[in-house]
């Protein structure tokens, strides 16, 4: 796969915001459904057995009462578990817990629950936080991972290390086929934000340089 064109060269600028456009539907998509198959489920289940321990109580069943009120308290357990996960794939509740970089360090484990593929972090965060520059990092590592994912990658390998001259985020996508030049550009535009590049290549995995100059 060809590396990412200069800004003025690559995909039409109408194509690019159609790519973001679907891209932030599709992620509202994905939360609607994970809400709906997790979180509102167990809220059901929750006061269906309210209602029948509230039932049971009434007609002096306590061993039932005692019953539903302890799958009531496991339930909310669940349920806490499962808006923790939804929150940590908020990228600003990530980012402002966090930080940027220990964010990134972080992406493999949010990659492998969420989408099941095997995914792993290597390198450092030791080294002077730079907001912007971290954010953006991490977005461009957060965008190609998903957007690999999507198009098949079953195993991610992300990257940070320090390079002559600045520093350098790998992102390796096994499996996936190629990338269309819409998040392409997208992720090239994000990199150029600070003065960053970011390279394209490979069929398997696909590899994703991006250059960051200074400290």
């Amino acid at each position: 796969m060809p590396g990412v064109t200069p800004s003025g060269t690559g995909p039409p600028e109408g194509a690019v915001v159609d790519y973001l456009l679907a891209w932030r539907d599709r992620e509202r998509q994905q939360l609607a459904a994970d809400i709906h198959d997790g979180p509102q489920q167990t809220t059901t289940a929750l006061r269906l057995l309210a209602d029948g321990a509230r039932h049971a109580l009434e007609h002096g069943d306590a061993d039932q009462a005692r019953g539903a009120l302890d799958r009531i308290e496991q339930l909310a357990k669940e349920a806490a578990e499962q808006l923790r996960r939804l929150s940590a794939t908020l990228d600003p509740v990530v980012l402002e817990r966090r930080g940027a970089l220990q964010a990134l360090a972080s992406l493999p484990d949010l990659l492998s629950r969420e989408r099941a593929v095997e995914a792993r972090f290597s390198g450092t965060t030791e080294m002077p936080a730079d907001t912007r520059r971290d954010v953006v990092m991490y977005a461009i590592a957060r965008e190609f991972s998903l957007e690999a994912i999507d198009r098949g990658a079953t195993r991610i390998g992300i990257e940070l290390a320090g390079a002559p001259g600045g520093m350098q985020l790998r992102v390796d996508a096994h499996g996936c086929g190629a990338l269309a030049p819409e998040p392409l550009q997208v992720l090239s535009q994000r990199a150029a934000g600070i003065a960053g590049t970011v390279t394209v290549d490979g069929r398997d995995p696909v590899r994703l340089l991006l250059f960051v100059p200074g400290g």
